[in-house]
């Protein structure tokens, strides 16, 4: 894996034109689709945030609700754009799209990112003391088309696509001995289980997802690989719906030649509060992240939450011993009922930092 520094020179201003002009059209056509919707919401509002990663920074979402009268969950669009104090920079368009009822899902993602971000070397091991940073410049498109083969099961196939560069490099660090740029392109399959009550904000039943992905030169890849992931959601009221217990479970295995930027990781305001994103990476991830709800008020809810996990180089080094813990509470604030949406305040800490989280919607 290791191989000489390539130069490169990012998205080139060609590029981007093209890319800007893929977001309009993609927006346009699906604002169209909602002409054929009985109920239509639209909800445009700036939120403030502060993560680790990006520091201060402020998001623009505009979130498009519509359904026909015999579906039973809303199709959603959510465009948006963020800029932080660091100069960084995503955009993104991500439909979720039902048809025939709710019988076919069609899940999308379009995004341009140009961001700052830490790199510690590889395995669960690293030292803090191994930081570089670099930045992060890609484009990519995911779509996902699944029918409902049964009551709560879909099964459907996969499509993921992504080129990234990677920039200012530290010269004197391990990152530029690492063949990380070029093209990711893998097909697959999607196998859902979907018994929650709702699919924007659930309060009780469960979500487990089975994916695959092979990613292939014969489909325009630069790196062959692989990977299998595994992610079990579930929730449950207590206390005559005053308290939510809610859990997740994460397993991913990644096997073959997979650039820097695609390993699995732990950290951020959704996996492992407390840690740096990507603060761990490697081929092999698991993580079980419980989390309490205290009902307040109708628009506050005092939360407690953990995370457990670590990665791993593969399936035989994985061990229970020596796992990354972190730990916090929070609060949640109702922004929007039906559905309802909460602006998130986290305080997390774990055995190497201690870290704020002000952002949009929930961990899991």
């Amino acid at each position: 894996m290791l191989s000489k520094k390539r130069q490169t020179t990012g998205i080139s201003e060609l590029n981007f034109l093209k890319i800007k002009k893929y977001f309009i059209a993609a927006a346009v056509f699906l604002c169209c689709m909602t002409a054929f919707a009985d109920e239509v919401k639209n909800i445009i509002f700036p939120v403030p945030f502060y993560t680790p990663e990006t520091s201060a920074g402020i998001v623009l979402n505009d979130i498009l609700l519509f359904k026909k009268n015999k579906q039973s969950s809303y199709s959603h669009i959510n465009t948006f754009i963020m800029y932080t104090a660091k100069q960084q920079v995503v955009a993104g368009i991500m439909p979720s799209l039902y048809f025939d009822g709710d019988v076919y899902l069609f899940e999308s993602k379009l995004i341009y990112s140009n961001f700052k971000r830490k790199f510690y070397g590889i395995g669960n091991g690293t030292v803090e003391s191994s930081e570089e940073e670099y930045i992060k410049r890609s484009h990519g498109a995911a779509v996902c088309l699944s029918k409902k083969i049964i009551e709560n099961v879909r099964f459907g196939f996969q499509y993921d696509f992504s080129d990234t560069t990677m920039q200012d490099l530290d010269k004197n660090g391990q990152l530029q001995f690492y063949d990380n740029d070029g093209i990711l392109s893998g097909a697959g399959f999607k196998l859902s289980f979907d018994k929650r009550n709702d699919n924007m904000y659930p309060v009780k039943g469960y979500k487990l997802d089975l994916g695959y992905l092979l990613y292939n030169h014969n489909i325009g890849s630069k790196f062959d690989c692989s990977l299998i992931d595994v992610d079990f959601r579930n929730y449950i009221e207590l206390n005559s719906g005053k308290i939510l217990f809610s859990y997740q479970l994460y397993a991913g295995f990644i096997n073959g030649n997979a650039p820097v930027q695609s390993l699995l990781s732990l950290g951020g305001q959704k996996f492992l509060r407390g840690f740096y994103s990507g603060r761990y990476i490697d081929k092999v991830a698991a993580a079980v992240q419980p989390e309490f709800k205290f009902r307040m008020t109708d628009s506050l809810d005092f939360v407690v939450f953990t995370g457990i996990g670590n990665v791993y180089r593969n399936l035989e080094s994985v061990y229970i011993s020596k796992l990354k813990i972190a730990s916090g509470a929070g609060i949640r604030i109702k922004m929007k009922s039906n559905p309802r949406m909460n602006f998130r305040i986290d305080y997390a800490l774990s055995n190497e930092s201690k870290e704020f989280y002000f952002t949009l919607l929930e961990a899991f």
